[in-house]
């Protein structure tokens, strides 16, 4: 999974677009009510270069148990952590074993909200790390799956952010939110995961 300038501008062109779209009076509505909103935001990834705001999905850490999440098959919240506690002290991460699915609750999103972006470990994974998004409309309706990437265990053999990964591009029209969902293709070994983000595109336009 690459992130490339193109892309990039894709997005940039996308939201200068929406901004045109607002009347000058009311152009202080993109990203709180024109566009949605995905909340408060933070910098966890200024340490590996990425100067970018991000929105934390609910129970983003785990330290709630299964709260906001869908767990299926061998998925468990084990004793873990990314080492740099990004998202503050905490002591737990979610596990995957072989076809276990992981499933987060919902953030508003729209066309400036391209990327999500972890933390993951493979623990022996044998398999890759599938990630997909789903998109809902307004009444919680089914609007479309995207497969966005997988990550390859042997780049992850201790904790590590993953590369941004793209939401946007494919994003099917009437979607107000989205789910993140990781499934382990391996058949031994488990993936570890932590400290999930979305990262609003809106605010490079400024």
């Amino acid at each position: 999974m690459r992130f490339t300038r193109r892309l990039w501008l894709f997005c940039a062109a996308v939201g200068a677009v929406a901004a045109l779209s607002v009347p000058a009076a009311s152009a202080s509505l993109v990203g709180g009510g024109i566009v949605p909103s995905c909340g408060a935001k933070s910098y966890p990834f200024k340490g590996w270069g990425d100067n970018d705001a991000y929105c934390a999905f609910p129970n983003l850490g785990f330290e709630s148990g299964r709260t906001a999440w869908t767990l299926t098959g061998n998925a468990s919240i084990v004793a873990a952590n990314e080492p740099w506690h990004v998202s503050g002290a905490g002591t737990h991460a979610l596990q995957l074993g072989p076809g276990a699915t992981a499933r987060s609750s919902s953030l508003p999103v729209s066309l400036l909200d391209p990327w999500i972006r972890f933390f993951a470990r493979s623990a022996g994974a044998n398999g890759s790390l599938r990630v997909q998004v789903i998109f809902h409309g307004l009444l919680g309706n089914l609007t479309g799956l995207l497969n966005v990437g997988s990550l390859s265990p042997g780049s992850y053999s201790s904790w590590q952010p993953t590369q941004r990964v793209l939401s946007a591009l494919a994003l099917p029209l009437g979607t107000t939110s989205a789910q993140v969902q990781v499934t382990s293709l391996g058949t031994s070994g488990s993936w570890q995961l932590d400290d999930v983000y979305l990262d609003p595109c809106v605010a490079k336009l400024g």
